[in-house]
């Protein structure tokens, strides 16, 4: 016996049999959340003299630290964000040199050097971290 035969045996028909159907249907087009990692606040301090960091005294150079993408921008600026995409929370947020923006891997979402979102997948954006030079040191915090 089809499902059709038995909801009508059992007098659901018409509009009822319908409305069976639909939210019997609903269920399985909802979109499964999915617990996207938060950006922490920061506070750390870089020595450019070490060699660990001394990419970033070149233009396009950038390291990860603590889940931070820290990059020296083509503008000579020192920029900041979280390595956590907003797109779906994968830690795969990289800065890429040759477009001078900042680029996640897993889907192709794609943001600005502010972590403003520069397609659909980066539409949320990226926090930011504020950069502060002093002599060699890179201090980076929220």
């Amino acid at each position: 016996m089809e499902r059709n035969e038995f909801l009508k045996k059992l007098g659901i028909g018409g509009a009822a049999l319908m409305a069976v159907y639909c939210v019997g249907s609903l269920g399985s087009c909802k979109k499964k959340d999915k617990n996207i990692p938060q950006a922490e606040n920061k506070d750390f301090t870089l020595d450019l003299n070490d060699s660990n960091y001394s990419t970033l005294k070149n233009n396009g150079g950038f390291v990860v630290v603590n889940n931070v993408v820290v990059a020296k921008a083509k503008n000579v600026t020192y920029v900041a964000v979280t390595q956590i995409c907003s797109h779906e929370g994968n830690i795969n947020v990289i800065y890429d040199a040759s477009n001078d923006n900042f680029y996640c891997s897993s889907h192709g979402a794609r943001f600005n050097t502010s972590g403003g979102g520069l397609n659909s997948e980066g539409s949320k954006g990226l926090k930011t971290y504020n950069t502060m030079l002093t002599g060699t040191s890179l201090r980076v915090f929220s």
